[in-house]
């Protein structure tokens, strides 16, 4: 038995070449559903049919040939997992069979078969020169190889081999990323249902969805519900990725969802204006590629102008690849791993493409260009490795679980697991934030050496000091987004023996204060004369002047005393010991009263009006008195 495998086909060829009619003849089902190409006998836009067999379902993408309607060829692609390239036999290779072979190929379909159509209409002289003409276009691609089968939708020839060889590559075919992934769909028709509002179609790239969830739409971010689904006409309950499906959306008009919008499950999804991606130029483009030079992007269901910024290395001559960086000049909602490709806007062709490496890089400056080559591979196997470099990269403003899993496109449990190597490695640490965040031992060591240097150059001139403020430490040592992680920093420092930190301030490990020898000896001495001055306590550089020191270092020494508590600063003029304020306290508490006025109280205490206003304003703050009009009510005062 064939596994069960959902498999998307797309066609692909030059316009009247039997696309359409080839698809009706292994399906039954005619995908020109508009009158005019009924009329006309052309695709003009894009068919859906789907062939079931006992291991499971093919669903085919029919794309015009036309040459204007090449953006809606590469609409089809989007999420196509293998090609059915179309050859008519009597006319052999045309431009837009090399031009939509170059397409499927940029976007990274791996491969699928030939069918070379209207065998009936040539001699074998022409079919075997056919083949032979397809086999050179596919050389050197990895096309080269794949089964060329000869057909006529007319006569039936040929439709049971190539069936078949069809659902055997379904059976080979990759499976799809489900588990890990948010559903995700690129919206490539929308139309409305009379008794149930707005549809969408598309293929579905990832993930599952049920009936009933919540979805939302990128790069807009508008929520919607999925009221229904279905798949060729069938109503399920519940979808996976590689399907064409139709999902019935409530909370949404058809205004709202353009073809190229993405239907994805809710999560930290971004969208993106800069997108950084492996380019290839192709052999046949026109001449080489440089910066600033006007593109049109298009990303799976979606095109837009879009400007080269920048590459790695300059210019870019055809048939080479760089990694560069685009602007593009409205949002799209891309993620790693993802396929664009590039056309020139006039005269319009096809000319380039690629893989992108990722949606939330900075823009490299054009000095450091050659450092995009250094830019990690996206391979699933390499996402350990990718977090790392993520992780790294964002240094000190430590990504959290969700900055990583939205830049990713991976659920948080998938990203969860790929976090769990890396921290079993210790390469990787936790922040005890809320939500957690992931910083790098090398970034935490570097942050350690820089905290050791700006300590000591902060403390050098310093005779003695009660600490340097611990944001103002911080905000010299990290960048601006990183200052709301300042206390898990300074706790990741101290755990290192790095600084201490006391009541706020920063200091050498081990202490609760910073002193030189001569320092300690200064400040015993500042401290003995605050004392013994009581209320005439002299000005910072009167006592400079008495002890015969620096006015600066006295001055620095008494704001440390007040930050230690033994000095108090009155209304930022008067420096007085806690010791003489104390014995105000106390003497207030001896006075039996239980409210005095200014002039009592200056006289009590033999105190200038000067300084018993500012007094009294501090022992208001500290609640041993509390001001009642002109005079003041002493608080606690023992029955």
């Amino acid at each position: 038995m064939i596994p069960m495998r959902h498999v998307v086909y797309g066609t692909a060829g030059h316009i009247d070449h039997g696309k359409t009619a080839l698809v009706k003849a292994l399906t039954g089902t005619d995908c020109d559903r508009l009158p005019e190409e009924r009329e006309r006998g052309i695709t003009i836009d894009l068919g859906f049919a789907n062939l079931k067999h006992d291991g499971g379902e093919l669903h085919f993408v029919d794309v015009p040939g036309h040459e204007k309607l090449v953006h809606t060829m590469i609409a089809g692609a989007a999420g196509i997992d293998l090609a059915l390239l179309v050859v008519a036999a009597d006319e052999g290779v045309m431009p837009q069979t090399r031009e939509h072979l170059e397409v499927i190929r940029l976007m990274g379909v791996a491969g699928g078969a030939v069918a070379l159509t209207k065998v009936d209409l040539v001699d074998e002289e022409t079919q075997d020169f056919a083949v032979e003409e397809v086999r050179e276009i596919l050389e050197g691609t990895a096309f080269e190889g794949v089964p060329i089968v000869p057909v006529s939708a007319h006569t039936g020839a040929g439709l049971d081999e190539l069936r078949q060889i069809l659902i055997q590559q379904s059976a080979d075919a990759r499976p799809h990323q489900v588990e890990g992934r948010p559903f995700r769909e690129a919206v490539d028709r929308v139309f409305t249902l009379a008794g149930a509002g707005t549809v969408v179609t598309g293929t579905s790239l990832w993930g599952q969805l049920e009936v009933g969830s919540s979805v939302v739409l990128m790069p807009e971010g508008r929520e919607a519900r999925a009221r229904r689904l279905h798949v060729h006409g069938e109503e399920r309950s519940k979808i996976e990725a590689g399907e064409r499906v139709a999902l019935n959306l409530a909370g949404l008009g058809t205004s709202e969802c353009p073809r190229g919008a993405q239907i994805l499950s809710p999560g930290p999804w971004r969208p993106t204006t800069l997108v950084t991606m492996r380019l290839e130029l192709l052999k046949g483009a026109a001449g080489p590629l440089d910066e600033g030079d006007e593109v049109e992007v298009h990303a799976l269901a979606m095109r837009a102008p879009a400007r080269i910024d920048r590459l790695a290395s300059r210019p870019l001559k055809p048939g080479t690849s760089v990694v560069a960086q685009i602007l593009v000049r409205q949002e799209m909602m891309l993620f790693p791993g993802d396929r664009l490709v590039l056309r020139r806007p006039s005269p319009v062709n096809t000319f380039a493409g690629g893989q992108v490496l990722d949606t939330r890089l900075r823009l490299f400056r054009r000095v450091q260009a050659a450092e995009l080559n250094e830019v990690a591979s996206v391979h699933r196997t390499d996402w350990p490795k990718l977090f790392e470099r993520w992780i790294i990269d964002a240094g000190l403003v430590a990504p959290s679980l969700d900055d990583l899993a939205g830049r990713l496109g991976v659920l948080g449990d998938s990203a969860q697991g790929i976090l769990g190597r890396l921290l079993s490695n210790e390469t990787i640490r936790t922040l005890s934030t809320t939500p957690p965040r992931f910083i790098a031992e090398s970034v935490l060591d570097q942050l350690a050496e820089r905290a050791k240097d700006e300590l000591k150059k902060r403390l050098v001139d310093e005779e003695v000091s009660s600490g340097i403020p611990a944001r103002d430490f911080v905000a010299s040592l990290v960048p601006p987004p990183a200052l709301a992680l300042a206390p898990q920093l300074l706790e990741e420092l101290r755990r290192r023996g790095v600084v201490e930190v006391v009541e706020g301030r920063v200091l050498p490990p081990g202490r609760s204060s910073h002193m030189t020898q001569s320092g300690a000896e200064l400040t015993a001495r500042v401290d003995d004369l605050y004392k013994e001055a009581g209320f005439e306590a002299p000005a910072p550089k009167d006592a400079a002047q008495r002890l015969e020191a620096r006015p600066v270092m006295v001055e620095g020494i008494c704001r440390f005393l007040v930050q230690q508590g033994s000095l108090v600063l009155l209304d930022k003029k008067w420096f007085i010991h806690r010791q003489t304020l104390d014995t105000v306290i106390e003497g207030i508490r001896q006075w039996e009263v239980d409210d005095f006025a200014v002039g009592e109280f200056k006289d009590r205490f033999g105190l200038t009006r000067k300084l018993a206003i500012p007094l009294l304003e501090w022992l208001d703050s500290n609640r041993v008195t509390v001001r009642m009009g002109n005079s003041r009510k002493v608080l606690g005062r023992r029955r």
